[in-house]
């Protein structure tokens, strides 16, 4: 056999089964649905999450326990999204966003129990996540056009302003539907721990530090806009960068998961008011948990009073 055929063939192999192979893999569990317990329960051991599991276990149970319903939209799809929608009695609703891989009570245990007595819950449950429908989650991508249907049932529930509330994957929901959400009812956007795009955030987390997961994240790209019509290097900036409705992003200096150059970016392209509340030492999702007193307040008075008196 021809020397440099053999070479070829060799140097295929190497590829298919060191490079392909791995981001295939690496696709599929991260694109894949997820069910996921809250923090109350969940074996949150090892990971920055496992400090605050007293918070966890004393609050989740109290909010489950509140009085709410359960509620469904259609995706453009066509399959069912849920959500628990909580009635405390005000004309204002929050609509919370969670992250990638978690639970929509693991994100804002603390933020219901300081807000129960403000404003209404709708507490969604993102595609691809425990029982709402969907194949494939995509980082906000087509979570975006989920959150307007939220925001369009909560306009019709509720005569009052809507604020959206989401962390980490659920902040780039946020910013990717700013520009289609109604300025007329959505008051305002509450971005935690956000990142710029899919694609940088995949590749600028804590595991793509590895030479390796930097190198299968652009594979890993390829095989989410072949088998599910997306393009992860799509920006959240773009649509920030046409948006009316202020927006509060919300960052920690320790965050390894998402750099905070996220969130300074989205803020500098971001067209409408806005604010930046970064939080020294803070880390990634946990950042309005660890900020106590001053994210508690900042995210009151951003509900109460929008910029007029700062946030």
């Amino acid at each position: 056999m021809n020397p440099v055929l053999v070479v070829n063939l060799i140097l295929i192999g190497v590829f298919l089964v060191y490079i392909i192979g791995p981001a295939a893999v690496g696709f599929y569990s991260t694109f894949s649905r997820f069910k996921c317990e809250s923090f109350d329960t969940k074996d949150i051991t090892g990971t920055v999450f496992e400090k605050y599991k007293d918070l966890y276990v004393d609050l989740i149970p109290k909010i489950k326990a509140m009085p709410h319903e359960r509620v469904t939209v259609k995706s453009e799809e066509g399959f069912d999204l849920v959500a628990d929608f909580f009635d405390n009695g005000s004309c204002d609703t929050v609509i919370f966003m969670h992250g990638f891989s978690s639970n929509k009570y693991s994100n804002f245990a603390k933020q219901c129990d300081d807000l129960k007595d403000r404003v209404n819950f709708l507490m969604v449950e993102q595609r691809a996540h425990n029982d709402s429908g969907g194949k494939w989650v995509t980082f906000g991508i087509r979570e975006q056009y989920d959150l307007v249907k939220w925001s369009e049932w909560a306009a019709a529930k509720k005569p009052g302003k809507i604020f959206v509330y989401g962390v980490s994957m659920g902040a780039a929901t946020a910013g990717f539907a700013s520009d289609k959400l109604d300025p007329a009812r959505v008051a305002g956007l509450i971005m935690e721990s956000g990142f710029k795009s899919p694609f940088t955030m995949l590749y600028d987390s804590s595991v793509g530090k590895y030479t390796i997961v930097k190198i299968l994240t652009p594979f890993m790209s390829m095989f989410a806009r072949i088998f599910i019509g997306i393009d992860m290097r799509m920006r959240v900036a773009d649509s920030l960068a046409k948006t009316t409705i202020p927006v509060l992003f919300i960052h920690g200096t320790k965050d390894v998961k998402v750099p905070i150059a996220h969130s300074c970016y989205n803020s500098e392209v971001c067209a409408s008011d806005n604010q930046r509340l970064f939080i020294e030492g803070g880390q990634h999702a946990v950042t309005y948990i660890y900020g106590a007193d001053r994210t508690k307040a900042a995210v009151r008075s951003f509900i109460d009073n929008g910029f007029d008196e700062g946030a």
